[in-house]
């Protein structure tokens, strides 16, 4: 591994990976990404004690004086490596569901017969629409299945051309039971409830929404 009296430069590369170089470890002698230093340092409990210098903090960490003079700020330890990596590299809770959501509806569009431009327009607009009535649609106990069923057909009907809706409206009503598996009338009736409810108030949205039923989604 590199010197321990290595200052880093601009450009300095990870060690292991490289990749950018984030930190300097003088117990390893090595410049590291925050993502190995992670690895290296939470091997084990003393690996963790290593003292590692921030890149551009301050002086090198073999330097003399300056390094036992070296201000908190420039340190990192494990932790802060382990949750710098965790917060680049996973997304929140609700975005994972609200991305599954638009995957099922996209899903459902696409099984109906459409394109998949069309899908992904509506099936988002669906979720919108869930997500703007979140917390009214949990108040009134509506399935999450049916209410998304719901919502798209809302999106769908409200995109069709009249002509359209003479001739194919009750074909895509069947399609949409046969994928979701919720009855038609059902359907019909809770897109008829959620319209008269956006149309009184706009709900906060919730961000929070409930677990279950998403794994019966598919």
């Amino acid at each position: 591994m590199g010197g321990a009296g290595a200052a880093g430069k601009p450009g300095t590369r990870c060690e292991l990976c490289g990749g950018a170089a984030a930190v300097h470890c003088a117990a390893d002698s090595a410049f590291l990404c925050l993502r190995c230093d992670a690895k290296v340092h939470g091997a084990n409990f003393l690996a963790s004690r290593h003292l590692r210098r921030r890149l551009g903090a301050g002086s090198a960490a073999g330097s003399g004086s300056s390094a036992s003079s070296a201000s908190s700020s420039s340190c990192v330890s494990t932790a802060d490596s382990a949750e710098s990596t965790a917060a680049a590299a996973a997304p929140s809770a609700a975005r994972k569901r609200r991305a599954r959501a638009e995957a099922v509806l996209e899903g459902w569009a696409g099984r109906m017969g459409f394109a998949a431009g069309p899908a992904r327009r509506r099936a988002a607009a669906a979720a919108g629409a869930l997500r703007a009535l979140g917390r009214g649609v949990a108040a009134a106990r509506v399935p999450l299945r049916v209410a998304m069923a719901a919502a798209l057909w809302a999106e769908i009907t409200s995109a069709l051309s009249a002509a359209a809706c003479k001739g194919g409206e009750a074909a895509l009503l069947r399609r949409l039971e046969a994928v979701a598996h919720v009855p038609a009338r059902l359907v019909l009736t809770v897109a008829s409830w959620m319209a008269r409810a956006a149309s009184r108030h706009r709900a906060p949205p919730a961000e929070a929404d409930d677990e279950e039923g998403w794994a019966e989604c598919s």
